[in-house]
């Protein structure tokens, strides 16, 4: 049992690299990107460009999203609540953000982020609209440019990370309709191409000196 569990990690490790996404001047791993989507508190929103939640905010989905997720400065008082599923690719920490939540901007909103490490959800923490990065990438016929809110573990002190919950947080009234329009996430930092096959090598040579 072990020696077949060691040759499938290897062989799964050894996988050749899948293609690549470049969008706003980050590159995913084409399986970066959110696998499923949870609504954890429902409320007043439009799902526009796919048929269902899941398929508006899963994938690689630029031109499609939910509009006008409520926020506690918003028409809505209470603020939805999402999560969503990293499960081909979970992040790992590295140097810079490790995950980017992309928001359709039509106006200034903030978020409030958790993430989830080993099925541990973590306390939510504030991504101001100030904070977010402009990615120059026009979506829906130039009606709305994406914007980046970008998600380093290392402030929640977790080296990893398989899932994100956001809700809308308070935002700027003063330009726009203050409610959120998420599109998609995606992991940019995940375990290194073999680093399975280096864990399970070792665990080869832990079993052999055991015997």
């Amino acid at each position: 049992m072990f020696r077949s569990t060691l040759a499938a990690a290897i062989a799964a490790a050894a996988l050749p690299a899948a293609a690549q996404i470049s969008y706003g001047g980050y590159t995913f791993h084409d399986d970066a990107f959110a696998d499923r989507a949870e609504v954890n508190e429902a409320g007043g929103f439009f799902v526009h460009g796919a048929a269902t939640i899941d398929e508006a905010l899963t994938g690689f989905t630029p031109d499609s999203g939910l509009f006008n997720i409520g926020s506690t400065s918003g028409p809505d008082p209470f603020a939805n609540d999402f999560t969503l599923h990293f499960d081909d690719l979970a992040a790992v920490d590295g140097a810079g953000p490790d995950i980017v939540l992309f928001d359709l901007r039509y106006s200034r909103d903030s978020y409030e982020i958790a993430v989830i490490s080993g099925g541990s959800e973590s306390a939510f923490l504030f991504y101001d609209f100030s904070t977010q990065v402009n990615t120059g990438e026009s979506q829906l016929g130039g009606a709305a440019i994406a914007w980046a809110v970008e998600i380093d573990l290392a402030d929640y002190g977790v080296t990893n990370a398989e899932a994100i919950r956001f809700r809308a947080g308070p935002s700027d009234t003063s330009v726009g309709t203050p409610q959120a329009d998420p599109t998609m996430a995606g992991v940019l930092n995940i375990p290194a191409p073999g680093s399975l096959a280096v864990v399970a090598l070792g665990a080869l040579a832990a079993h052999k000196r055991r015997r």
